[in-house]
């Protein structure tokens, strides 16, 4: 039954903090609440009994009457209310409704059940106990109860949390509470979830079942994301908070009997004080001698909500009481199941770090969410596979760059060809070499002889400052540079040029390489300002180049747009070379010149496109028709997959598969890939999808367990793609890549990337782990800025980051625009999803946004850009800075 459409002023049930975490300072005395909050007033609180005895009406009157006092009374006769205490539930919102029209300290209705059985329900302001009222109509010569004290010096201001009810869910957020609306009503829903053997359990517990209760729901709101040490009330007439000392290294029992301890100490709150959490004990009270009569308190389901979630343990039913403005349905539902299983951890006596906070349904969802098919992989290395066609298939096309075209026979002579020239150079397995790869065919040539004569190589993008090119060789300690044309700087290690190798020999040199082999080590930048190098063997990239099966048919030409020093590049290559495809690289030109990349795409005859977004975009707005109806299937990652993108490619080409993939170069290109479609065309978000066949992704915990749908943790990734670790830095390999706790002789990357698995099994990325900032005492995840910001359809890129403005911080989003906008329509559009507290600071509009030599933003760009002061205006949010003439 709907809850009556009245509006009505409550607070927001506050989550207590504060003097609970320890003993209050003060005598421990009756607590009320903080002052009302200015414009509302106080919330209402109901009570609800059977009463056995004789009970009449006009007695009532008369005493109500006698005391002067305004409380309305509203008599009900036999016949007119049933036992349905769902029934009951809409009477009393219905006078709560009624108490809120016609304000009063109380307000009573009387229900005839039978000859001497009625229901009696009693609704009060917050300050005055509805129990009080009650023994007050039923005792003779009892003087009309005192409301509690107004104030509370148990409680600090911030156990009372949001004032008049505006908690929004960005304060809710991180409560580990469950998802939902962000404005309480007053008016409560009830869940009930079987508790099976754990109800028997609890009772048999050896400590009140409210104190399991609160104890299970302190290591959930832990698992869901909350933080430690927050308070729960346990609701009776005597209402305490609690705050559970669950330690991670407890046994369940253990935790169990330290959950008593902590009842045992609570700080006493008022019974009228609204809580985000509270618990109550079980739902069978004994009855109450209250003048000639028996009054049984009961709780009607559906009633009014005394607090955001109420949970208790009802017959052999876990039942959850909630407010619907904060809450929902299913996600309630989904909570209590969750509860469930950690009270049954805890009752098997199981370590607390050892207990995971999804309910069965859902763990078994994660396991299977968890882990790609499986599937053979060759144990064999990657330029054996290219060597296969070149015996299959000599002379159909391998390589297309500019002007050049090499068949796989060239392809395999010229490479054997360059291992002759390295082995001669005094390199042999085990080696590395350094590669200048520009964009040319020689540069794959390059690649496979290097593997060809046991080393592997590091790719070096030619245009890094020549600082940074010697860094990364001091670094990997590589034997030689192997480049097309002499560099025009010093370089601490020898140099052999490609076309040295023009006059060896093309047979094979049989030089033995295993799959657990290096294959190539690329360097990314490290926090530090220091590149670490990646080292990644035969066995993970082919395990990877087999995966991208998964896409559907091996590619017929494969335009691969990142330069060849980004593992992106790798994906797309080495597929169509062991697949027996050719692979389209463009020139520096085509690369950077629309036009001329228009021109590759109509004269090439592509079939699959790698590239990040950004590049992808150009692709559509330059292609022309017959180009992109060619097209079979298009792959992007390395940066955030806009909406807008996937929206014109379903427009332009949608024969062709677009796929989202995720992985960082420590899994050998990827590990996740979810294929677009309408849905995040319309900007419903767009997920990494499940993992690649042989790979597994998790999210887990700062104690690697996993965490529930919905829940944010980081990414964990796993399986033959996982690289074997940074090159020389034994410390830091160990530190991000450990034993796979699910899969025995396994190993994980920790990525540091935030996500969660939705409700659809697909993983969502939120963002970095070091991601999050802190302005003005709120925690902030940039990639949620950024989305807001990107909602607005004039908004094409967009990269927020927090700088440094003489002593303040300030949130800087650099935003690039496809079509004209004014700026109130861009604030009001980002101020549509994100709280006050998350909006940028100052909006700098730039022409595009810096890059790295990979097709990522450039950070460090963006932090050294210039960007005007803010003058003339009250508050530096509203200020827009134009860097377009820049």
């Amino acid at each position: 039954m709907p809850p009556s459409p009245v509006s009505r002023s409550v607070r927001t049930p506050a989550l207590v903090t504060g003097p609970v975490d320890a003993p209050p300072a003060g005598p421990a005395g009756p607590a009320g609440p903080a002052e009302v909050p200015a414009g509302g007033r106080a919330g209402l609180t109901a009570g609800c009994w059977v009463v056995e005895g004789p009970l009449d009406p006009g007695t009532l009157r008369v005493r109500i009457a006698g005391g002067g006092l305004d409380v309305p009374l509203t008599v009900l006769g036999p016949g007119s209310v049933g036992t349905d205490r769902a029934e009951w539930g809409e009477l009393i919102r219905e006078e709560a409704a009624a108490a809120e029209a016609e304000p009063g300290p109380a307000r009573v209705l009387l229900a005839r059940l039978g000859a001497e059985r009625s229901l009696l329900v009693v609704v009060t302001e917050d300050a005055l106990p509805p129990a009080a009222v009650m023994r007050w109509l039923l005792t003779d010569e009892a003087p009309f109860p005192a409301a509690v004290g107004a104030r509370s010096e148990g409680l600090s201001r911030s156990a009372v949390g949001p004032e008049d009810g505006q908690a929004g869910a960005a304060e809710r957020g991180p409560s580990g509470l469950p998802d939902g609306g962000d404005r309480a009503s007053g008016y409560a829903r009830t869940v009930r979830v079987p508790a099976g053997r754990a109800a028997a359990r609890l009772r048999s517990a050896g400590v009140p079942v409210e104190t399991s209760l609160a104890v299970a729901l302190a290591v959930l709101r832990v698992r869901c994301g909350g933080s430690p040490g927050t308070g729960i009330v346990v609701a009776s007439d005597a209402p305490v908070a609690v705050t559970p000392r669950v330690a991670e290294s407890a046994s369940g029992t253990v935790a169990l009997r330290a959950g008593g301890h902590a009842l045992a100490s609570g700080v006493p709150v008022h019974p009228g004080f609204h809580a985000a959490l509270a618990v109550a004990p079980c739902g069978v009270t004994e009855p109450e001698r209250a003048g000639a009569c028996t009054a049984s308190a009961v709780r009607p389901p559906d009633a009014v909500a005394h607090h955001g979630l109420l949970v208790l343990l009802e017959d052999d039913q876990v039942r959850m009481d909630y407010d619907t403005g904060l809450y929902e349905d299913d996600a309630v539902a989904t909570f209590a199941a969750r509860l469930l299983a950690v009270l049954e951890q805890l009752l098997d006596d199981r370590p607390v770090y050892g207990i995971v906070g999804a309910g069965a349904a859902e763990r078994a969802a994660l396991a299977e969410w968890s882990r790609g098919a499986e599937g053979a992989v060759p144990a064999v290395c990657l330029h054996t596979l290219v060597e296969e066609h070149a015996v299959r298939t000599p002379d159909a096309p391998a390589v297309v760059c500019g002007e050049t075209e090499l068949t796989y026979r060239r392809l395999d002579e010229d490479a054997n060809r360059v291992a002759r020239l390295l082995r001669a150079a005094g390199v042999g397995p085990g080696g590395l070499v350094a590669l200048l790869t520009e964009r040319a065919a020689w540069s794959v040539t390059a690649m496979l002889g290097v593997l060809k004569a046991g080393a592997a190589y590091v790719p070096v993008e030619p245009t890094y400052p020549p600082e940074r090119v010697r860094r990364i060789l001091d670094d990997s300690g590589a034997v030689v540079l192997l480049a097309g044309q002499e560099p025009e700087y010093a370089v601490p290690v020898p140099v052999l040029l490609g076309d040295e190798a023009a006059g060896l020999p093309g047979t094979p040199l049989g030089v033995p390489v295993a799959p657990d082999d290096l294959a190539y080590v690329i360097y990314t930048s490290g926090s530090t300002g220091t590149p670490k190098g990646i080292g990644v063997h035969h066995r993970a990239i082919v395990a990877s180049t087999a995966a991208r099966a998964v896409a559907g048919p091996p590619p017929g030409r494969d335009l691969v747009l990142p330069p060849l020093c980004f593992d992106g590049a790798a994906g797309g290559m080495f597929w169509a070379l062991t697949s027996g495809g050719a692979v389209v690289l463009p020139t520096e030109q085509e690369a950077h010149d629309p036009m001329a990349l228009r021109k590759l795409l109509e004269s090439a005859a592509v079939t699959h496109v790698h590239a990040v977004p950004s590049h992808y975009r150009i692709v559509l707005q330059v292609a022309g028709r017959e180009a992109l109806a060619r097209l079979s299937m298009v792959a992007v990652g390395g940066e955030p997959l806009g909406p807008e993108i996937v929206a014109e490619h379903l427009r332009l080409c949608p024969q062709a598969p677009l796929f989202n993939d995720y992985g960082p170069t420590e899994c050998a290109v990827w590990a996740t890939t979810h294929r677009c479609g309408p849905a995040e065309a319309a900007g419903a978000g767009i997920p990494i999808g499940r993992p690649v066949p042989g790979y597994q992704a998790y999210v887990l915990d700062g104690g690697l367990r996993p965490v529930p749908p919905g829940v944010p943790g980081e990414i964990w990734l796993g399986g033959p793609g996982v690289a074997r670790g940074y090159h020389g830095r034994a410390a830091l390999t160990a530190e991000r890549f450990l034993p796979d706790p699910y899969r025995p002789g396994g190993r994980l990357y920790r990525t540091g990337d935030r996500g969660l698995w939705g409700q659809d099994g697909r993983l969502r990325i939120l963002g970095r782990v070091d991601h999050q900032v802190k302005v003005r005492g709120f925690r902030i995840e940039l990639g949620e800025v950024e989305a807001a910001v990107r909602r607005h359809p004039a908004v094409s890129e967009c990269a927020v980051l927090l700088r440094q403005d003489g002593a303040a911080e300030q949130l800087v989003a650099f935003v690039v625009l496809g079509s004209r906008v004014t700026v109130p329509e861009l604030q009001r559009k980002i101020a549509e999803s994100i709280p006050e507290q998350m909006r940028p600071h100052r909006i700098a509009i730039v022409p595009r946004l810096p890059r790295t030599p990979g097709g990522k933003v450039d950070a460090l760009a963006l932090r050294t850009l210039s960007v005007p002061s803010q003058t003339g205006t009250a508050d530096d949010r509203t200020g827009i800075a134009d860097n377009r003439s820049r």
